[in-house]
């Protein structure tokens, strides 16, 4: 059986695929670079047509990114270029988040102290500054450099494309010790600061491996050979499997992330959802069912989504930075609504990283791509034969997901709490639903089916957040990766997590924290 799981070996980098979207051609460069071990960095731009998740340009918009999307596409692209770096296809969704947050975190920390009203996490209005120092050039000097501490944090193998980065915004990044209350010593404090917080929320970041579990997690299951999948073995089919992929054995990403200190949430199990079926049971068989039939039936739409949502080239929370920075263009945002808008999308998809996360440690439910074939072994099914194949009839023990399957368990939907997080917050921040991207999936781009789906055009369209949050969670069903219960009540979840999250973001934002 092929179960095309996430790959741990090495492997040659990919190149940057057409979902992957910069802040322009020079940040391209940037990437490029990190990826391959360079030194570029993102330089400044003279003009910055409205980005979006998908390179469309916003209609009508012209302006130039701020400091804060600037740095938020820099953090995205250390991201993308570590794990292409290490031959991985994805990077781990929980660490992104986390990284993504303390970086938003330290912007808005220090561009608080030149707020008339905002207060910090962790100095509150301590440090404001006079009205006369509240101008544009210390907020973009106080947060270059608070940004810069931070990456230097989480990529330190990337110390000069980072000090290039600032460099090229005009600031030294040789600075070591700035003047009591200058934009640069304001920077710097607050992000040690928020570093120096951050390094015991439980994430284990200063481990040896970084971010090893901490839970003692140990499998029900034995592991199983990708593409050789053995019933016999099987003790628990209703529990998570890890997969044995090019030799290299899969282990559960992250697992104490169900425990991490979380921003907004009252404990990382605030939030939860009804327990997965009992397996064997009618709903369960219901489950398998109609997972079967949509592999059976797939369509180019379908195949579409599941790709175009896989994220392989930016990783959830990326997508959502996407959707952020095209608010952030489409509004004509300057520093100040920037530095709070991706301070609360950050911590929404941190949290709901959390609380996912404290799901499936709960739950550690199996993945189709284990529980299918099991219960479906010695009967013949009708469904997805594999790339090309189209619909065929095999043994069940063979059954196949459309896309790659990555190392945890199955409920809840990551993809789905993330996005319904996202989507929830952007709402309340921009007082509306309306989104307004869309993406064209040429045909023949699958990286599935290279060259021959989809066999026309297909256009995804998102008139609103939740439209976006609703098609990025079924795109897991679609794709076999994850059941139907695992998907609407993690979008559900993630809506209460963006609540409360924004909830507290707007304490912090009008200084009433």
């Amino acid at each position: 059986m092929s179960q095309r799981p996430v790959s741990t070996a090495p492997t040659t980098p990919a190149p940057l695929t057409r979902r992957r979207v910069l802040t322009a051609s020079a940040a391209a460069a940037g990437a490029f670079a990190l990826a391959t071990g360079g030194t570029a960095w993102a330089a400044p731009v003279e003009r910055f047509e409205a980005e979006t998740r998908t390179g469309r340009r916003a209609p009508g918009l012209l302006t130039e990114p701020t400091v804060v999307v600037r740095w938020n596409q820099a953090t995205m692209d250390a991201i993308l270029g570590r794990y292409q770096a290490a031959g991985n296809r994805f990077g781990p969704a929980t660490v992104n988040a986390r990284i993504l947050a303390i970086v938003h975190n330290c912007i808005y920390d220090a561009w608080a102290c030149y707020d008339r009203v905002a207060s910090g996490t962790r100095f509150g209005g301590a440090l404001r500054r006079p009205r006369s120092e509240r101008t544009l050039d210390n907020k973009n000097e106080a947060i270059s450099y608070a940004a810069h501490h931070a990456l230097l944090d989480f990529f330190p193998e990337y110390k000069v494309a980072i000090d290039s980065m600032l460099s090229s915004l005009g600031y030294d990044p040789e600075l070591t010790d700035p003047r009591r209350y200058s934009p640069a010593w304001i920077g710097l404090r607050t992000a040690q600061a928020v570093l120096d917080y951050r390094h015991g929320d439980g994430a284990n970041q200063l481990a040896t491996p970084p971010y090893a579990d901490t839970t003692g997690y140990q499998p029900k299951n034995p592991p199983q050979t990708a593409g050789a999948f053995d019933p016999s073995v099987v003790v628990a089919p209703e529990h998570w499997t890890p997969l044995i992929v090019g030799g290299k054995l899969q282990k559960y990403l992250t697992p104490q992330f169900a425990v991490m200190k979380p921003f907004a949430l009252s404990r990382p199990d605030q939030f939860t959802i009804p327990a997965p079926p009992a397996y064997p049971s009618v709903r369960m068989t219901a489950a398998i069912e109609e997972l079967l039939d949509i592999s059976a039936r797939l369509t180019d739409e379908q195949k579409s989504i599941a790709e175009f949502w896989l994220n392989d080239d930016v990783t959830p929370p990326g997508a959502q930075q996407m959707w952020g920075r095209f608010v952030s263009a489409r509004d004509g945002h300057g520093v100040d609504e920037d530095a709070k808008l991706f301070f609360g999308l950050n911590m929404a998809e941190c949290d709901a990283a959390i609380g996912s996360w404290a799901v499936k440690l709960q739950y550690d439910f199996a993945r189709p791509s284990t529980l299918i074939p099991y219960d479906r072994r010695g009967q013949q099914v009708t469904s997805w034969g594999g790339p090309g194949k189209g619909t065929v009839t095999m043994d069940g023990v063979n059954w196949q997901a459309y896309v790659a399957v990555p190392p945890f368990p199955a409920t809840v939907s990551g993809h789905s709490t993330f996005s319904g997080a996202a989507s929830e917050f952007l709402r309340r921040f921009t007082g509306s639903d309306q989104f307004g991207d869309s993406f064209r999936f040429k045909a023949g781009t699958s990286t599935v089916e290279p060259g021959l789906t989809p066999r026309t055009d297909v256009v995804l369209t998102w008139p609103t957040f939740s439209d976006a949050a609703h098609q990025a969670g079924i795109s897991r069903v679609y794709g076999g990766m994850h059941w139907s219960f695992d998907n609407e009540p993690g979008i559900e979840m993630g809506h209460q997590i963006g609540q409360v999250v924004y909830r507290k973001a707007m304490c912090y934002f009008n200084g009433a924290h």
